[in-house]
């Protein structure tokens, strides 16, 4: 399971990659793992702060004025 959620990110990472690095660079191995982690990071924080965010925006729709 954990072996296709991998794949994934490392395709995502690839066609991110292959944007601005030809694929038979000497880098392009290194810049796509850049690009997965850059992805992870995104994904995490997106998890971490989303309910902290619907929750501020739903205390700043209920407010009375």
């Amino acid at each position: 399971m954990i072996g296709w959620f991998v794949r994934i990110l490392l395709l995502a990472g690839g066609v991110v990659a292959g944007w601005f690095v030809p694929r038979d660079e000497l880098g392009y191995t290194i810049i796509q793992f850049v690009v997965v982690l850059l992805i992870i990071l995104a994904v995490s924080v997106a998890t971490l702060y989303l309910p902290v965010l619907r929750k501020w925006r739903r205390d700043a729709t209920d407010k009375p004025e």
